[in-house]
């Protein structure tokens, strides 16, 4: 996607550039446990290093951004703030990162994790971190 003509050439934005800072602000917000996508994508971004993508779409005209989230929520958390929450902070770093305009960012809230769901994501986590190490060796 172009961004801008400067005197020495454009300059491009990567669509996974936007996903990353979606990734980014979402992960800093109370109340969100993971983002997460369908099965296939899952097991994809398993083998990926980069889990800030998990669970987000992005589609870009000219200079606009419209976003797809799926995360899961934690116990105790109340669901309508937290998406709404994503919803700022994912705006207000693209804009200000990128200064695209985001014209919409869908929450698909897909769960509600406890704690004994957290401790099975952590173990997870710590499984998939030993995958990476193992491919990286």
């Amino acid at each position: 996607m172009d961004k801008g003509n400067f005197e020495l050439g454009n300059v491009k934005i990567s669509d996974d550039v936007v996903i990353i800072i979606a990734g980014i602000a979402t992960s800093g917000v109370k109340g969100v446990n993971t983002t997460r996508t369908g099965v296939a994508e899952g097991i994809t971004n398993l083998f990926s290093k980069n889990n800030y993508s998990k669970g987000i779409k992005v589609e870009v005209n000219e200079d606009t951004v419209v976003l797809d989230i799926y995360l899961n929520v934690e116990y105790g958390y109340k669901i309508n703030e937290v998406a709404k929450e994503v919803q700022l902070a994912v705006k207000k770093e693209i804009e200000t990162m990128t200064d695209l305009q985001v014209a919409a960012v869908n929450v698909h809230v897909l769960n509600i994790v406890q704690d004994k769901e957290k401790d099975k994501d952590k173990d997870k986590e710590k499984d998939k971190e030993a995958v990476d190490i193992a491919l990286e060796q």
